[in-house]
């Protein structure tokens, strides 16, 4: 073998016990969890390269991790041997062998969130930490898809951006946004070419006042022009964000019956950006 492979990951995690993706020293992390575990396996010391870096507390169903190794372990062998040693709230979906020209995050033509919101007045238990707990009756879901309008497109979204991003821009594209009733609650979806530090859950935090009632639906057009983080709402809490899928101009993984595979013979398993009048599907 004249040069390392390279190898895309698909992976799922509930990110409660950890401090985000990035390896952090004397916390624990998504990626240490990854990196010690392609140790135990290969005796190699690797960068494991996410699409982007979650929070902590936040979870994913389909980040997309690269490294490159020396070693000649098959596909299905490198997914076992990775989820032997790995703690139970990480788990490898799939492997898959791709070009060294291949970047996890600078590929990406777009990612897709989900947003769960537990709405009810009694406190959930089941699913504590894994969605955030809405606590009143009800939401006007029909108020906050009528602001959810106002952010399709290209903006300017510096209103939903925290301080300490490191991008050189705050203009974005939402290309879809969908508002799912849930049995017990909602869950919003969000897909765009790229989001800001803490943009989603900036959003959502706004989106929310409008369903509280507090404000209506054109007052999220009214922050989004503002250019001014002071005029959104407070952020909304980690629990219910998820990085659904990663976004490629080529299908990196494909599905059937739930498993997943390189051979281009099954079907996409990550759609290509669609427009924002088309469906979003949760699958």
């Amino acid at each position: 073998m004249s040069a390392p492979r390279r190898f895309a990951l698909l992976v799922a995690y509930d990110g409660s016990p950890f401090h985000g993706y990035q390896r952090q020293h004397g916390f624990p992390t998504i990626q240490s969890e990854l990196e010690d575990a392609w140790a135990a396996v290969s005796a190699e010391a690797v960068m494991m390269i996410g699409s982007g870096r979650t929070d902590a507390g936040v979870h994913a169903m389909g980040q997309v991790v690269h490294f490159d190794t020396w070693s000649c372990l098959p596909e299905i062998r490198i997914v076992k041997a990775l989820n032997a040693y790995l703690p139970d709230e990480i788990v490898v979906r799939a492997a898959r062998e791709v070009s060294s020209d291949f970047h996890a995050s600078y590929s990406a033509i777009g990612k897709r969130y989900f947003y769960f919101l537990q709405v009810s007045e009694t406190r959930p238990v089941w699913s504590a930490g894994r969605a955030t707990w809405e606590r009143r009756p009800r939401l006007d879901l029909e108020a906050m898809r009528l602001a959810g309008q106002y952010l399709l497109g290209r903006h300017n979204f510096s209103s939903f951006a925290a301080a300490g991003r490191t991008t050189t821009s705050d203009v974005r594209t939402l290309q879809a946004i969908h508002f799912v009733p849930m049995r017990y609650g909602l869950a919003i979806a969000f897909q765009g070419d790229g989001f800001l530090y803490k943009m989603i859950r900036n959003l959502v935090g706004s989106l929310l006042e409008v369903g509280r009632g507090k404000w209506g639906p054109a007052w999220i057009g009214q922050v989004l022009e503002a250019e001014d983080r002071k005029r959104a709402a407070a952020t909304a809490p980690p629990d219910g964000l998820y990085l659904g899928r990663v976004l490629y101009s080529d299908p990196l993984f494909v599905a059937q019956r739930g498993r997943f595979s390189g051979s281009p013979r099954l079907n996409p398993a990550s759609d290509p950006v669609f427009p924002a009048r088309e469906g979003l599907g949760l699958d």
